[in-house]
């Protein structure tokens, strides 16, 4: 009967000491792991003119190219649009120069944005190395000329559009030279 009594006790004591702790932690404040990672400095990005030129040539063949909205003119520091999508650095630009990792990028017509993902501010702007005219062009007869050299066909040779149309028979109205053979019969 002794033991069990001890053991009673031991037991009550043991989850006392839980339920005492939990009561200092309620006293200090929990931390939001959000807030953590958004108040975290970065050093800033200093490029140099071979950075520079090592993000224009990755970043060339990527097609990610986006619309900016009207009367958007991006400067460093300003927040990146709602309406744009931020892109993470590719693989073989980060492999090249690893201090691109943590920043992302936005291409448009004529510039590339350099982005801080956290909190979605233009770090940099670099020149394009083929800009684009950023408007939305017709799409090309695709059919009409690369369809179909692809399946052997000629492609097909564009109309002249200041001439009409030759009439499909002789319409008596221009001279074409056969005009004996015609009084003839």
């Amino acid at each position: 009967m002794k033991n069990l009594i001890c053991c009673t006790a031991a037991v009550f004591a043991l989850l006392a000491v839980p339920a005492a702790a939990k009561d200092k932690a309620q006293d200090k404040p929990t931390l939001n792991p959000n807030q953590i990672t958004v108040a975290t400095k970065r050093p800033p990005l200093q490029l140099d003119d071979r950075q520079r030129a090592v993000i224009q040539a990755a970043l060339a063949t990527e097609n990610t190219e986006q619309k900016a909205p009207p009367k958007f003119e991006p400067k460093v520091g300003d927040t990146l649009p709602q309406t744009m999508t931020l892109d993470v650095m590719p693989e073989r630009l980060v492999a090249r120069e690893p201090s691109l990792q943590p920043f992302g990028y936005a291409k448009l017509a004529k510039t590339v944005l350099v982005i801080d993902p956290m909190k979605k501010t233009i770090i940099a702007i670099l020149p394009r190395q083929s800009p684009t005219s950023g408007k939305d062009l017709p799409p090309a007869d695709w059919a009409a000329k690369r369809g179909r050299e692809l399946t052997g066909q000629a492609p097909e040779q564009p109309a002249a559009k200041d001439e009409a149309p030759e009439p499909a028979g002789d319409a008596g109205d221009r001279s074409n030279g056969n005009e004996k053979n015609a009084n003839e019969k």
